[in-house]
């Protein structure tokens, strides 16, 4: 019974296969657009730079929604603000991040030297764009799971005096999580990433 197991989990992390550069450029742009959107709300400037770069061909479904809204209610702006950890995950897979920023406070992107470069020229971005290695990303994702099932560990046995590690905040690490394992594979879309622990 233990070799159909271990046969089938290995079966099932064969099929996860790293996103392709191209489609890692593209969910960048699209990530910064959602921030975007969350700072400079439908500012002239930034539907210049959405419009000029044809974006919404990058965005899901979830993010056309909201890149739709003319005025979104404070707690959806909220929810798509966090998607700047995710990013930061990306970021720091496309090594424009040297070191994943302290999992216990939100990190500035816009911060990143290059980042204007990016936002400037997309097209030159997507033809340049190098991620790190699939052993790397692939550690990373590991890392950012057993920090996850930390949180999680605390949240359930919270009632039983169990306190959250204080180097984790529960949001941060979730969406780094998730972007993470968007990268390296899990999800049919960028709408529906598991993160199960």
């Amino acid at each position: 019974m233990s070799d159909i197991k271990t046969e089938f989990e290995d079966e099932q992390e064969d099929e996860i296969v790293v996103r392709k550069p191209i489609e890692v450029a593209e969910r960048v742009l699209a990530l910064l657009a959602v921030i975007g959107k969350v700072h400079q709300g439908n500012d002239s400037k930034f539907t210049d730079w959405f419009n000029n770069n044809s974006i919404e061909k990058y965005l899901s479904h979830q993010e056309t929604i909201f890149l739709n809204m003319d005025s979104p209610k404070q707690n959806t702006i909220r929810d798509f603000s966090w998607r700047a950890e995710a990013l930061t995950s990306l970021l720091w897979g496309i090594n424009m991040i040297e070191r994943m920023p302290p999992l216990n406070q939100k990190f500035d992107v816009y911060s990143i030297n290059g980042l204007s470069e990016i936002i400037n020229d997309p097209n030159e971005f997507k033809n340049k764009i190098k991620l790190r290695t699939d052993s790397d990303l692939n550690n990373m994702e590991e890392e950012l799971y057993n920090q996850h099932w930390r949180v999680r560990d605390a949240q359930l046995f919270g009632i039983f005096e169990k306190e959250m590690p204080a180097e984790l905040d529960p949001s941060v690490v979730y969406e780094r999580r998730y972007g993470m394992s968007w990268l390296v594979g899990w999800g049919d879309d960028w709408d529906h990433v598991p993160t199960d622990t």
